[in-house]
C-alpha cells in the first residue's frame, strides 16, 4: 500500500499512530523489493502468444526506504525517504517537479500552503493520472491491458485497449482519462487524454488543465518492469514533465482491497506533516 496524502480513514489514522511511534524509535522502514531481489531483471522475460513481453502480475513499487526522524516536543511525525542502494539521494532532490508557467507559480503556491483546504483527495476525490502511481496488478490480454489499482482513496481501473491506437471522440471527460496503448518494440506505450481538471498530478499544489495529456512506457525485464511518464499541458506547464523513472518488481502474493475511503477527518487537519509523499 502507498503512503499518499488521502482522507484519514481509520486505517490511515493507524499509520499516522505507527508513524508516531517510529519516529521515537528510529525505525527504518523496509527495504525496496528491488534491493531484496537484485537478481529480479537477470530473470527470463515471460511473453505472450503474440511475443510481446507479458506484463501481467502484481508489482511491487514502494521501492524506497525511509527513517523516522526523532521528534522534538511539538513536532509531527516525518518520513526522511532515500532511494535504497549506492549513491541514493534525498527524496526531495530526486524527484523532478514540473516546470509551470512563470505566471501560474503563485498559484501552485497557494493551493501548496492550503493543501487541507485544496486537495482534492482529502475529500475521497480519486486521485488522478499520474498522481494515482504505476499500477499494483497487470492483466494483459491480446487486445488490452488492465491496470488495477489498490489505494487509501479507493480502488481504481484502467481498461487500455492495444489493437486500436486512436483516442475516442464520444467520451466525457474523466478522472482518469482516455488511454489507449501500442508496442514500441518491447515497451507498451500508453497515452492518456480527455482528463477532468479537477485532480492534482502530485502533492503540493500541482494542478493541471483538461488539456493535459500522460504517456506511459513500461518495459519489462526478467521480473521487474522500467516505468516511465512524461507529461504535458502545454496551459500551464512551461515544458514537459518528465517524471523519474521507477523500476516495478514483480510480487508473488494476491492484490489487497483497499480500505473505504471516509471523508471525517480532513476538518481537524491542522498542519501539512501528512503531505509530500511521493509515489
Amino acid at each position: 500500500m502507498s503512503f499518499r496524502s488521502v482522507s484519514f480513514s481509520a486505517v490511515a489514522a493507524g499509520i499516522l499512530l505507527f508513524a508516531s511511534h517510529a519516529a521515537a524509535q528510529g525505525i527504518v522502514m523496509d527495504k525496496s523489493a528491488e534491493a531484496r531481489e537484485p537478481d529480479a531483471a537477470k530473470k527470463p522475460t515471460p511473453r505472450t502468444a503474440d511475443g510481446h513481453p507479458d506484463l501481467s502480475g502484481v508489482w511491487h513499487h514502494f521501492f524506497m526506504q525511509g527513517e523516522y526522524k526523532a521528534l522534538k516536543p511539538g513536532e509531527s511525525a516525518t518520513f526522511e525517504f532515500s532511494v535504497a542502494g549506492p549513491g541514493a539521494k534525498d527524496l526531495n532532490t530526486r524527484f523532478t517537479q514540473p516546470v509551470y508557467k512563470p505566471e501560474l507559480v503563485a498559484k501552485v503556491k497557494d493551493l501548496d500552503d492550503h493543501q487541507n483546504q485544496t486537495d482534492p483527495t482529502l475529500r475521497c476525490t480519486a486521485p488522478g493520472i499520474p498522481r494515482l502511481g504505476p499500477p499494483n496488478q497487470i492483466v494483459q490480454t491480446s487486445g488490452q491491458v488492465v491496470f488495477l489499482y489498490t489505494d487509501l482513496a479507493g480502488e481504481f481501473f484502467r481498461i487500455i485497449p492495444t489493437n486500436n491506437p486512436a483516442h475516442r471522440s464520444d467520451l466525457e471527460e474523466s478522472y482518469n482519462g482516455d488511454a489507449v496503448g501500442r508496442w514500441d518494440g518491447d515497451t507498451l506505450v500508453v497515452d492518456t487524454n480527455n482528463f477532468v481538471d479537477e485532480t492534482w498530478m502530485g502533492d503540493n499544489g500541482l494542478f493541471h488543465s483538461e488539456k493535459m495529456r500522460v504517456i506511459e512506457r513500461l518495459t519489462r525485464k526478467g521480473d521487474t518492469i522500467k516505468y516511465e511518464v512524461t507529461v504535458e499541458d502545454p496551459v500551464v506547464l512551461a515544458k514537459p514533465w518528465v517524471m523519474d523513472p521507477r523500476t516495478l518488481v514483480l510480487q508473488h502474493d494476491i492484490l489487497e482491497q483497499a480500505p473505504p475511503c471516509v471523508d471525517k477527518d480532513a476538518s481537524h487537519l491542522t498542519d501539512l506533516s501528512h503531505h509530500g509523499n511521493n509515489r
